[in-house]
């Protein structure tokens, strides 16, 4: 809540206006006006916000991702164009709130009705209907959903979606909603439906079979291979449960990448020659909760990753002005202060490369990976060390960040990296024959209905081309990717763009905890300053 989305939405304004290309021309007769540029670039916000934003402790509309926003211009410094990268969106989230928090936006602003989704979507007027999204708090005093709603809805159009694009939008969105009831019973190895209900509302939706019982069905005895055989395993109510969740999570986070990508080809104008551009990053800033997961330690290593650069940025442009003036003077990089704590984290043998080895790992888990953590590190690394939580009792290691000695528990790591889906539901979903979206946003996903098809008539051998791997994990591991690697990617991407730019930073402390205007706690904004 100090203020980085607010600012970033400022100065992204600020550069849509001064780099505004044209004059606005009225409209010719029974034209439809076209939105410009500028306004589509500020649009992408509302659209982002609902999906991307939620009530937390601290904050009414907190960003629970990371983005890049950069605004291109050509040679005569005229807007050309823009793009949105998103990092680390905390799909953890859809399915879980405390108490005094919200999920995301979008769920409150859809059961508001002030655009009628009741046919469209089946949703009802009652957020309590559907568990995952009402477990904390429901209405937020500061927000208005009904209003935001109907802002929302407008950024669709002026960014150009169809009618049906942004209609399938709400409708994957309610899918989240319609999975939450989805209830099983059953003692035992085998679940069974308690109600058929909320299957129907999703077949009602989709169409993807005769009945919504195809889904429980999917869900209870999903298919798997075991070598050329397809074999089905009953689940049992502990299994469908964490199943369900995790449908909604990957629906969720795959919905987000379509809206990303959909305002990234709204943004992107092919006929302009784009010669520089200038970006704003505005991504979570370091963590310390009473109890700190796999979330955390991925933002806090970007975080570290970041200071790192601000300190070697500004380090590097004071020296130059000590050069210049004649200052006699040795050098020192304070950028190295923190190379240690990064080495910890991605040298190999460090704590990433032993998660990503855990992951693939079969007989692996949380015990053995905290094992190896502590075996490699404890006692031997200087930014590695005991738990030291009063609040998580069970907090299994922690890191000494630059802004502070964090508690991390690794209670699901493994399972939180491999991110794993049931792969009939998606099959099942992929088969909808009233929601185009819901194929568009599995298209990487291959289903199981096709390899099905593909299976050649008994007695033929069918020359296969294969990967030549040399291990069995490396061949796992070719068609395989974890959400820890996905992520260092996107932030060795990060790091070696922002390299290439001259930055400017913008420093947001935020005054007090109690959201009043006009109170400035001295403890709390000196413990920022320290930080970073």
């Amino acid at each position: 809540g100090a203020g980085k989305t607010e600012n970033t939405k400022k100065v992204i304004t600020y550069f849509a206006f001064v780099g505004s290309t044209t004059v606005k021309k009225a409209p010719k007769e029974g034209e439809k006006k076209k939105a410009s540029l500028e306004d589509q670039v500020v649009q992408t916000n509302p659209v982002l916000e609902a999906y991307g934003n939620a009530k937390t402790v601290r904050n009414d509309n907190s960003s629970r991702f990371g983005k890049f926003i950069r605004v291109w211009f050509n040679n005569m410094g005229k807007m050309a164009g823009g793009d949105i990268e998103t990092y680390l969106l905390e799909k953890s989230r859809v399915t879980y709130q405390s108490p005094c928090e919200r999920d995301y936006h979008i769920f409150y602003f859809m059961i508001t009705h002030e655009v009628d989704l009741h046919e469209a979507c089946k949703l009802s007027d009652n957020i309590y209907d559907y568990p995952l999204m009402s477990m904390g708090k429901v209405k937020v005093d500061s927000i208005d959903d009904a209003e935001e709603m109907q802002i929302m809805d407008e950024a669709f159009d002026i960014l150009g979606f169809s009618n049906e694009e942004k209609y399938d939008v709400y409708r994957v969105s309610a899918l989240c909603m319609h999975f939450s009831k989805l209830e099983f019973t059953g003692m035992g190895e085998v679940a069974s439906p308690k109600s058929l209900d909320a299957g129907e509302n999703l077949n009602d939706i989709l169409h993807f079979a005769e009945s919504g019982e195809a889904m429980y069905d999917a869900f209870i005895n999903p298919k798997y291979k075991v070598g050329t055989e397809w074999v089905n395993k009953t689940q049992n109510v502990v299994a469908v449960t964490v199943g369900t969740g995790s449908i909604i999570k990957n629906i969720y986070g795959r919905l987000f990448r379509y809206l990303v990508d959909m305002c990234n080809s709204t943004l992107c104008d092919p006929t302009m020659k784009k010669v520089n551009f200038i970006g704003v990053l505005d991504i979570a800033g370091f963590e310390i909760f009473e109890f700190n997961t796999f979330e955390q330690i991925c933002i806090n290593f970007v975080n570290e990753k970041l200071q790192q650069f601000f300190n070697h940025h500004m380090f590097v442009l004071e020296q130059e002005e000590y050069m210049r003036e004649g200052i006699t003077w040795v050098s020192v990089d304070f950028g190295m202060d923190l190379a240690a704590c990064i080495d910890l984290f991605e040298k190999p043998m460090g704590i990433l490369p032993i998660l990503e080895e855990e992951t693939i790992y079969p007989k692996a888990s949380d015990q053995t990976f905290e094992a190896k953590l502590k075996a490699q590190h404890l006692g031997k690394h200087n930014n590695f060390a005991k738990a030291q939580s009063k609040t998580d009792k069970d907090a299994h290691f922690a890191v000494v960040h630059y802004a502070g000695t964090v508690s991390y528990n690794v209670t699901g790591w493994l399972d939180k990296n491999r991110d794993p889906i049931n792969d009939t539901v998606v099959d099942l979903l992929k088969k909808t024959k009233s929601c185009a979206l819901m194929n568009e946003i599995y298209s990487d996903h291959p289903g199981q209905t096709k390899e099905e098809e593909d299976i050649p008539p008994p007695g033929h051998r069918r020359g296969k081309k294969r990967v030549v791997v040399k291990s069995k994990t490396a061949a796992k591991m070719a068609n395989f990717k974890t959400v820890c690697s996905y992520f260092k990617d996107q932030l060795n991407n990060l790091i070696n763009m922002l390299m290439t730019t001259e930055p400017s930073f913008i420093r947001c402390i935020v005054p007090n905890n109690h959201k009043k205007p006009g109170v400035v706690d001295p403890f709390l904004v000196m413990h920022q300053l320290t930080c970073n």
